[in-house]
């Protein structure tokens, strides 16, 4: 009994990789191919960026959202690719390199930059997610409930560069006449 088992799930899991490999081969369904693969790119940059900001972040505000952030997209991530079939990707190259150059900021300059780059990002993955529920198709279902988080996101992001905005003009220097 206990041998039929466990030829059961090492045929289950065998059918599952061979069926991730098929799908990724293959270029994956349509929507693995397209909404899927570029919602979960961007999803594993931002979960990649916020986890710089938990560490290198001078906002404490700044901090408790990037890990807010980094929680809601881990769990989008892990949702869009259980519904694909596929796994989760690692930032490319261009997203490295731009996670990188964040990291030449110090302090308040790299809450700046951060939230610029953050808020750039948003807008992308809103149009995109938009698009997805928009279209009906595989994916919709997901895109559209994940527009809200996104939209909120991108509203908590605006309220803390105002912030930083205002708080950057009362530090900084006097001209003197």
């Amino acid at each position: 009994m206990i041998l039929k088992a466990i030829r059961l799930a090492m045929l289950a899991g065998a059918g599952v990789a061979a069926w991730k490999a098929f799908n990724n081969r293959q270029g994956g369904t349509q929507a693995a191919g397209s909404f899927f693969q570029e919602a979960l790119q961007r999803g594993v940059a931002d979960v990649e960026a916020a986890r710089s900001a938990q560490l290198r972040g001078a906002s404490a505000e700044l901090r408790r959202f990037a890990q807010q952030l980094e929680h809601d997209h881990g769990q989008l991530n892990q949702g869009l690719a259980d519904a694909a079939g596929i796994d989760l990707p690692e930032p490319d190259d261009r997203q490295r390199k731009a996670l990188h150059a964040l990291d030449d900021h110090q302090g308040a300059a790299y809450d700046r930059a951060w939230l610029r780059h953050m808020a750039r990002g948003h807008a992308g993955a809103i149009r995109l997610y938009q698009r997805a529920a928009d279209a009906d198709g595989p994916g919709a279902a997901l895109a559209a409930g994940a527009l809200s988080t996104l939209r909120e996101h991108a509203r908590t992001m605006e309220d803390l560069r105002r912030d930083s905005t205002r708080t950057g003009a009362r530090h900084a220097p006097q001209a003197t006449a």
